[in-house]
C-alpha cells in the first residue's frame, strides 16, 4: 500500500480524486481508494483506468471499486449506492499520470556524504547534500553536483562531472571526461563514455587495429536513461544528448551521435555512430538507423523499422528499409495480396 512521506498509507475518497482530475462522478463520491491495480486483478479500495471499449467490458466483473474512465467510452454506470464509482474524465491515461503521483511511494531516504565503503578520489569533490553510496568509486578530478544521490557501486571515471540533483543507480559508470547535466537519472548498469566500436584493418594483414577514442560524452539536464543503456564516446569531440531527452531500457548510443532536445526512443533503439536525430524526435522500439544519417526535428519512426536514409523534418517513416509513412501504407495492401497469391497457388515461386 501506498505511503506518504510520514509512513502513513494514503487513502483518497473519490470525491476527492474528482477534485484532482476534474472528473464527472458516477456511482458514490464517498469510496475509499487505498492503491491501483489492473482491472482483472483488482479488488477493493483499488483504482483502475478505462480507455477503450475492451476495458469497458470488464469493469462489470471486476472487483475494483473504482475506475477513470475516458468519456465517451460507453459502459454500465454504477449506481449511487452500490459501492463503486466511475471517474470520468477527458483521458483516462492522463488523469492515471495524476492520480499516480498522488499514489507514489515517497523516495528513500539517502544520507548526505559518502558511506564509509566507497571511495572518493582526494582531488575529486563532493558537492553539499550530495549523497555516494556503499561501493562507490569516485576517481580524480571529478566532481559530483549538490544533491545527487549516487546509489550504489557507481563508477565516475577521472574528470568525469555529475551535475546537481542527479540520480545514479546501481552499477552506473560516468567514465572519464564525461558530462552529466542537473537533473539526469540513470537507471541500473547505464554505461556512458564506453569506447565507440571503430576499428581499421592491420596494415601487415593481422586482423584489425583498434581506433582510440579520444573525446566524451555531454549529455544535457533533465535527461532519463534505461537500464542496460550505453552511450559511446566520441572520437574526437563529443557524443551529445540534448536536455530533456529520455531513453527507454537497452538503448545503445553510438560514437559521435548528436541527439537532440526532448526526444523519446523506445527499448532497443540503435542509432550508429554519428548520426544525427534532431530535437522532439520520437523512435518506436527496436529501430536501427545506419551511420552519419539525420533524422529531422519532430519526426517519428515507428517500431522495427530500418532507416537507411535521411529523414525530414516533421515526417512518420516506418518500415524495413523504411520509408514514409503514407509510402509504406500503400503498399501494404498489395505486398498482402501478393503473399495471399503465392500462399493460395495462384502464382508460382
Amino acid at each position: 500500500m501506498p505511503k506518504k512521506a510520514d509512513g502513513s498509507p494514503v487513502s483518497l475518497r473519490v470525491g476527492e480524486l474528482a477534485e484532482l482530475v476534474n472528473a464527472e462522478v458516477a456511482g458514490s463520491r464517498e469510496v475509499e481508494i487505498t492503491h491501483m491495480d489492473v482491472l482483472d486483478r483488482a479488488g477493493p479500495g483499488a483504482l483502475s483506468f478505462i480507455r477503450s471499449k475492451r476495458f469497458a467490458r470488464q469493469w462489470p466483473t471486476s472487483r475494483a471499486s473504482a475506475a477513470l474512465v475516458t468519456r465517451g467510452i460507453e459502459i454500465e454506470r454504477p449506481a449511487e449506492n452500490a459501492g463503486r464509482a466511475l471517474l470520468i474524465v477527458a483521458d483516462a491515461d492522463l488523469a492515471l499520470v495524476q492520480v499516480l503521483e498522488r499514489f507514489a511511494p515517497a523516495p528513500a531516504a539517502r544520507a548526505a556524504g559518502v558511506h564509509p565503503s566507497a571511495h572518493v578520489d582526494p582531488t575529486a569533490t563532493v558537492g553539499a547534500g550530495a549523497s555516494v553510496g556503499p561501493g562507490c568509486l569516485v576517481e580524480a578530478g571529478a566532481s559530483i553536483g549538490e544533491g545527487s544521490v549516487l546509489i550504489h557501486n557507481v563508477h565516475v571515471g577521472r574528470d568525469a562531472r555529475i551535475g546537481r540533483a542527479c540520480t545514479l543507480h546501481s552499477n552506473v559508470c560516468v567514465l572519464d571526461g564525461c558530462i552529466v547535466g542537473d537533473g539526469c537519472i540513470l537507471h541500473s548498469c547505464v554505461v556512458v563514455g564506453t569506447d565507440g566500436f571503430g576499428y581499421r584493418p592491420d596494415p601487415q594483414g593481422r586482423g584489425v587495429v583498434k581506433i582510440p577514442h579520444i573525446g566524451n560524452v555531454e549529455i544535457g539536464a533533465g535527461v532519463e536513461i534505461g537500464a542496460n543503456s550505453c552511450v559511446d564516446r566520441a572520437k574526437f569531440g563529443s557524443t551529445i544528448i540534448g536536455a530533456g531527452t529520455k531513453f527507454d531500457n537497452l538503448v545503445h548510443i553510438a560514437h559521435g551521435v548528436r541527439v537532440g532536445r526532448g526526444c523519446l526512443f523506445a527499448a532497443q533503439v540503435g542509432i550508429a555512430g554519428s548520426a544525427t536525430i534532431g530535437d522532439g524526435v520520437q523512435i518506436g522500439g527496436q529501430v536501427g538507423v545506419a551511420e552519419g544519417l539525420s533524422v529531422g526535428r519532430m519526426a517519428r519512426v515507428g517500431g522495427q523499422s530500418g532507416i537507411m536514409r535521411d529523414v525530414p523534418d516533421g515526417e512518420t517513416w516506418m518500415g524495413y528499409p523504411a520509408v514514409p509513412m503514407w509510402e509504406f501504407l500503400r503498399h501494404s495492401p498489395a505486398l498482402k495480396r501478393l503473399i495471399e497469391r503465392r500462399e493460395s497457388g495462384g502464382e508460382k515461386a
